[in-house]
């Protein structure tokens, strides 16, 4: 798919990852709706944007809301005409951790997680079959994969999820033209990765954090590999500290 003039819609896309993406999608010629439940980070972002000679606008979301993540498609065929891509980024790790948290607390960690990711391609979806197709890009998590030694195992099942999630809408390509990817990056270095080592002891930071962090530009750029190249859908990419990234089938076992 060809980026410029296209409309990208990217969720928690304040600050982090998203705010990288965005940027870098606007970059490459696309309009780009902001999706934030932050109402300064958002029009920050869209500042930051505009600035730069991008085109966007901001949109308040809570993604875990059915009516917000629907008001957001709409918002994007009202401001700019069309849902071409989507990023879902928006997620994160809540608190208190397992095992002083309530059941209820899963809850909210796989509405944040995955029901929010299942809720914008839900959506989207029949906001790109009117455009003949578009792409759709997950932002999941190594926590996914394998081990989680921080006591966060909401979170890991989560964005398990999403990766499952993403190879099972495979035939969404041939279906209805949309092609569903999905990265699955270690740490990256962003605000919310920094406070979270600053919260650890000197012996967990030792244990747990790699020497070389992802940066958020490094998932940007994957993610206008996974929009432009036509042949991927269904596709996971592993993509741990220091080691080059792989890319995995649908039917891979993880």
């Amino acid at each position: 798919m060809e980026i410029r003039e296209k409309v990208a819609v990217v969720t928690g896309a304040g600050s982090g990852i998203g705010r990288a993406v965005a940027r870098r999608l606007a970059h490459e010629g696309a309009a780009i709706v902001v999706a934030e439940v932050d109402e300064d980070a958002g029009s920050s972002a869209v500042r930051e944007i505009q600035s730069e000679g991008g085109r966007a606008a901001v949109v308040l979301v809570d993604v875990t809301s059915e009516a917000d993540v629907l008001g957001m498609v709409a918002f994007a065929e009202e401001e700019f005409g069309s849902v071409d891509v989507l990023v879902n980024n928006a997620g994160g790790v809540t608190e208190p951790y397992f095992p002083q948290s309530e059941p209820e607390q899963w809850g909210r960690a796989i509405d944040l997680n995955l029901r929010g990711t299942m809720l914008g391609i839900h959506f989207s979806v029949r906001a790109m079959q009117k455009r003949g197709g578009g792409a759709i890009v997950n932002i999941s998590s190594m926590g996914g994969v394998g081990f989680q030694p921080y006591d966060k195992p909401e979170y890991g099942a989560a964005k398990a999820g999403v990766m499952r999630l993403t190879a099972s809408l495979a035939t969404l390509e041939e279906q209805m033209g949309v092609r569903v990817n999905c990265i699955c990056p270690g740490w990256v270095d962003t605000s919310a990765s920094r406070q979270g080592r600053a919260e650890m002891t000197p012996e967990e930071r030792r244990e747990l954090v790699p020497s070389v962090l992802l940066q958020p530009e490094e998932i940007a750029e994957a993610v206008v590999m996974f929009v432009e190249d036509d042949s991927m859908a269904g596709r996971v990419m592993i993509w741990r500290e220091g080691e080059p990234w792989q890319i995995v089938p649908p039917d891979a076992p993880y």
